[in-house]
């Protein structure tokens, strides 16, 4: 405060919060010792969850994917990791086939393609 770096407001306002802040934190860490089993801070990985800390958000939950969208996503996954190793003339060959003809052609000649080296 005497740098004038800080308010006299800007520390008031952060002693109001500090009982709320307290709070918090024994609630964060009595939910983290209930994961570990009650072990307090003895406890091992095994009382973890496999989805992160206690602390973070909560996991979003997945949307339901149509067979259709799955298979689409997966033919793109198999083009984007054949096309990753190709040469840019080879990668330009196999994107205007995938213009032309469609996904699955375009596949074809990118292993065919990526089999000769």
């Amino acid at each position: 405060m005497s740098q004038g770096k800080l308010r006299a407001s800007q520390i008031a306002q952060a002693l109001r919060n500090r009982d709320q802040e307290i709070r918090t934190l024994r609630e964060r860490l009595a939910s983290l010792e209930s994961l570990s089993g009650g072990r307090g801070s003895a406890g091992t990985r095994r009382g973890r969850r496999a989805s992160g800390s206690a602390g973070s958000a909560p996991a979003r939950r997945q949307r339901k994917m149509s067979p259709q969208v799955r298979a689409l996503r997966r033919l793109q996954g198999r083009y984007m990791g054949l096309v990753r190793g190709l040469k840019p003339a080879e990668k330009a060959r196999v994107r205007s086939v995938r213009e032309k003809e469609g996904m699955k052609p375009a596949i074809r000649l990118a292993s065919s393609l990526a089999a000769k080296r």
